[in-house]
């Protein structure tokens, strides 16, 4: 039957509709891009790759700063501004499913901070007579305001649930996306010895900056492990062909318990490995360790000078609203 028969497709999605939850959940996992996620993707080469670390951690703090002060329709407006440029820098293969996932997970965010915010509003009892006791006139509003928005039930929704709804779903997805949109586009060694440049000053107060780029470094690292493991440990239960449906709930949190517990233990071993191989190489602390940076996406004087120029702008617009 051709790939493009409208009946093959109507069959094939009625097949994922039968099968059970658990086995959607894995086959979720397992058709997560090959590429780890927040790893560093050399090509193609793309105008944030050629912009300084410095520059894009700068991005990264400002960006949560001004999400944090400003109104609800800019945050919702940063939040599209992130989405719009990893679609336009990105190919598909890298954007498609994770902005479709942290999508979901930011409307479930919205959803349920809208609806628990102000699910059991005060009980206000007012101190002062009415005015129709002391014989003054009733007063009435010039405009009418409603505070609650919707109330059906026991559900209750404000305009402060609504705000308290989009600073937390606009936040999350900000911080999660361009922080995955920066790491795609730099190499881990620059982001750590660009961290090591911003805490220079407090080596004056002797805090040990080399070992925190360095631990940025390893955990960068550590990312594409986790990646690795998780996604073997599901290959290998999909390959064993688990009947979900004969082992009930019960059974099915046994099973991924145990696969909790295995994961946990495979990166430990890991983590053992690879310090070994640490110090069978030389490694004699952080403070003996050289980066060595990739050259490959060499910063441009140009880049930095738009990111930073686009960077005051942003900031200026958002002054003049507050």
């Amino acid at each position: 039957m051709p790939a493009g028969n409208p009946k093959a497709a109507a069959s094939g999605k009625k097949q994922q509709e039968k099968l059970p939850l658990q086995q959607r959940i894995l086959n979720g996992i397992l058709n997560v891009s090959n590429v780890p996620y927040s790893s560093f993707v050399p090509y193609p080469v793309t105008p944030l790759h050629r912009v300084d670390a410095q520059i894009k951690q700068l991005w990264l703090v400002a960006l949560y700063i001004l999400i944090a002060r400003a109104t609800p329709w800019l945050r919702v407006g940063i939040a599209g501004c992130v989405a719009a440029l990893t679609m336009l820098t990105l190919p598909p293969r890298l954007w498609e499913a994770q902005l479709k996932r942290l999508s979901l997970i930011c409307g479930l965010i919205f959803v349920f901070t809208a609806i628990g915010a102000d699910g059991v509003p005060p009980l206000l009892q007012a101190r002062a007579l009415p005015n129709a006791a002391e014989g003054l006139p009733g007063l009435s509003p010039a405009a009418p305001y409603s505070y609650v928005i919707l109330n059906l039930w026991v559900i209750t929704i404000t305009r402060r649930s609504v705000n308290l709804a989009v600073t937390a779903a606009a936040l999350t997805f900000c911080a999660l996306q361009s922080a995955s949109l920066c790491l795609v586009t730099t190499p881990g060694e620059e982001m750590a010895t660009a961290l090591q440049r911003w805490l220079a000053p407090l080596r004056l107060l002797r805090v040990p900056t080399q070992r925190i780029g360095v631990t940025l470094l390893l955990s960068l690292r550590f990312m594409s492990l986790v990646f690795e493991e998780v996604r073997n440990l599901c290959l290998g239960l999909a390959a064993r062909g688990v009947d979900w449906r004969a082992q009930g709930g019960r059974g099915s949190i046994e099973i991924f318990a145990r696969l909790l517990v295995r994961l946990f233990a495979n990166l430990f071993s890991r983590s053992e490995n690879i310090a070994q191989a640490m110090v069978v190489r030389g490694f004699l602390g952080p403070e003996q360790h050289h980066l060595y940076m990739m050259r490959v996406n060499a910063s441009s004087p140009l880049a930095n000078a738009a990111a930073l120029a686009a960077l005051a702008g942003l900031a200026a617009a958002v002054a003049s609203l507050r």
